[in-house]
């Protein structure tokens, strides 16, 4: 299993992933890809693990376990004069047909161990999607390796899914590519890529309109439609699921999409995850744009709420060439924009926090 080490220009990584865009208008802010999700696990080496057995088998890691206060801040934790983690890595799947980057982290301090959302139908960031040659064939070896399913896989070939849950049960949906593969597993999954994130709304309209604003301007809407026992059961209901939604993409880069689905029965009106964004289970979404100041003041102008200001990210210094904010969708699932950020003067420590101290994994 590879694993990439620490990088010195980490943040040129982390940043520098867009080509000279040409911006299509003043409120364009050259959203080119998905960077990464992330995962917020309670055993890191455990989960780590998991996520290799499915094909994710290279890795950045090498990050600080503590890091500013700014840092902090961006992620909400506004009292918080530096925060701890126990390990992080983002994890990579080689020769994937898209971006497939988890951010996978274990925190120490703060961290919010509450289980994550106990059904695919919670409103905010519910699950992955895994595109697979071979559903049936990833069913069967990693249910007998002990990975727990919602059910068996549902559907015509070239169009079968099934639920299953991560260590720390996070919901990854397992979907069958058009043209499904015969081949046997070889005790390996035929997992190739990863389509789409799932996202679930209260008021799709509102938040088409809201995507639109970051540049996802293409939008395949999913008729409302009421779901078979089978179907449903599928989902992990044992009633019958109605639902509406859109698959959104951007139209450059990555052309990446996210799926969003309102329910209208069961309905979970329970928000989404709170800040700080430090919550067991799928909290954020990092997407890329070549000018994060730019892209943060756009948004800001038409009325998109940010958690924090913008942070240098990540070395621990404060210096770095690129940032992070996090932007806020309507129901509460943090948007992390990554880009260039110019160079500005080292804020000082707040006077009741002890003197900085970067620590790095052992």
């Amino acid at each position: 299993m590879a694993t990439v080490s620490w990088a010195d220009d980490y943040e040129l990584q982390a940043t520098v992933q867009t080509p000279d865009i040409q911006f299509e208008s003043d409120t364009d802010i050259g959203l080119w890809a998905r960077f990464h999700f992330a995962i917020h696990t309670a055993d890191f080496e455990n989960t780590r693990a998991f996520y290799r057995r499915l094909g994710f088998t290279q890795g950045i890691s090498g990050f600080p376990v503590t890091n500013t206060h700014s840092m902090a801040r961006a992620l909400g934790m506004f009292d918080v004069c530096q925060y701890e983690l126990e390990k992080g890595e983002v994890l990579l799947f080689p020769g994937a047909d898209n971006t497939t980057g988890i951010d996978l982290l274990q925190w120490r301090n703060p961290f919010n161990p509450e289980p994550p959302y106990g059904k695919p139908n919670h409103l905010g960031m519910a699950y992955a999607t895994l595109m697979t040659a071979n559903v049936t064939s990833d069913y069967a070896l990693l249910k007998n390796q002990g990975v727990q399913f919602l059910s068996e896989p549902y559907g015509a070939p070239g169009n079968r899914f099934v639920f299953m849950r991560d260590p720390d049960g996070i919901f990854l949906k397992l979907e069958e590519s058009a043209i499904p593969s015969l081949k046997p597993n070889n005790g390996q999954t035929q997992i190739m890529g990863m389509p789409y994130i799932g996202i679930n709304v209260s008021d799709l309209q509102a938040s088409v309109a809201f995507y639109r604003r970051f540049g996802y301007e293409h939008v395949r809407w999913i008729n409302e439609q009421t779901l078979s026992a089978e179907e449903s059961a599928a989902w992990g209901f044992d009633q019958p699921v109605t639902y509406r939604g859109a698959d959104i993409a951007i139209t450059r880069g990555d052309h990446h999409r996210i799926r969003l689905l309102q329910w209208i029965t069961p309905f979970d009106p329970e928000p989404a995850y709170p800040p700080p964004i430090n919550h067991k289970g799928i909290n954020r979404l990092a997407l890329t744009v070549p000018d994060v100041e730019r892209a943060a003041r756009i948004l800001q102008e038409q009325g998109v709420p940010f958690l924090s200001e913008i942070a240098p990210c990540c070395s621990g210094t404060d210096t770095d060439t690129g940032g992070i904010v996090h932007a806020i969708d309507p129901d509460g699932v943090f948007l992390e924009l990554v880009g260039d950020l110019e160079p500005r003067p080292v804020p000082p420590q707040p006077e009741h926090c002890p003197p900085l101290e970067i620590r790095y994994p052992d």
